[in-house]
This record gives structure tokens, sequence and C-alpha cells, in this order.
């Protein structure tokens, strides 16, 4: 079957579709741009209005900034004439102090337990890079007068509990 519409008519209706096409396209697009323009306007409209606030925000972040070195300033030169009086009065803090500054490269310190008496026991766990290292801070330890009884399990040294140790010791607190 043929086209039964003369070669005029049928010109004039592929116009006519093309048209309602552009038509259909660009109110489509006028939809489209109107959606988005509404979307974002309100962004846009905060960042207007935060533009006018930031050199404000920027210098009170400044003065901000100030005013906490000026505190920490102030933190440290107390703590620093609060520090004797702290150590002072806790001799279990000397003590532990004193075993830890005896520790060796190679050892990280995890959890301190300090049992008080006399003499008092303290429980020194955490990990080491090799079993050496543990047997080298307990003869450290062992060399301290201000130490004794320090004991460390066996399987520690032999490297069994995978860099975990803990290390005992009396010292009078």
């Amino acid at each position: 079957m043929s086209n039964l519409l003369p070669q005029e008519t049928k010109t004039t209706l592929w116009r006519t579709y093309r048209a309602r096409f552009v038509i259909a396209g660009s109110l489509v697009m006028l939809i489209a741009g109107a959606v988005s323009f509404a979307a974002l306007s309100p962004s846009y409209l905060v960042l207007q209005i935060d533009e006018g606030g930031q050199a404000a925000q920027l210098s009170a972040n400044a003065t901000a900034a100030q005013a906490d070195r000026a505190a920490i300033t102030h933190t440290q030169a107390l703590l620093s004439t609060l520090a004797p009086f702290v150590s002072a009065t806790t001799t279990a803090t000397q003590v532990i102090t004193e075993a830890l500054s005896e520790k060796p490269a190679g050892i990280g310190i995890l959890h301190i337990n300090a049992t008080p008496g006399n003499p008092g026991v303290i429980i020194l766990s955490g990990t080491a890079d090799t079993p050496k290292t543990i047997a080298a801070y307990q003869k450290t330890l062992e060399a301290d007068a201000r130490f004794s009884d320090v004991s460390v399990p066996v399987g520690d040294l032999a490297g069994t509990a995978n860099g975990q140790f803990s290390i005992t010791f009396s010292a009078n607190f």
C-alpha cells in the first residue's frame, strides 16, 4: 500500500510535527532551567550572605587563636610551677618514672599497675620488638638498686607472646 497523501500535504504535516517537537523541547528545557535555578539559588544566597561575614569571622578566629595561645602559655606556667608539688607527694610516680627512664628502644609500655605497700609492687605491660630487648630491660632494672625482685614470665622471654610482655618488680614507695 502506498502513501495516500500528496507530497505537499505530507511536507506540511512534517513541518507541523517538527514545530511541535521544537516547542515541546523548548518547554522541557525551560522547565529544567527553572527547576535548576530554584534548586541552586538557596546555595548561592547562602554563599553571598556568608561572604560578608567571613571577614568578621577571620578576625574573630585570629583573636580566638591569640586567646588560646595565651591560655596555653598560662597553663604551661602553672604546670611547671606545680610539678614539684605533684611529684613530691606521689612517690609511686617517681618510681614509675625512674623505671620508664631506663626503658630501651624497641619497648612500648601500654599499661602500668602499681600496688602500694612495703615494698610496693609495680607491673609494666607492653610490647617489644624482640625477646632480647625484654631481657635487656629486665637486666637493666635488676642492676638498679632501687628495684628488687624483677621478674618476667618465661613465655615472654621465649617470644611465645607475640611481642607482648609484662615485667613485675618491687620498690619502696
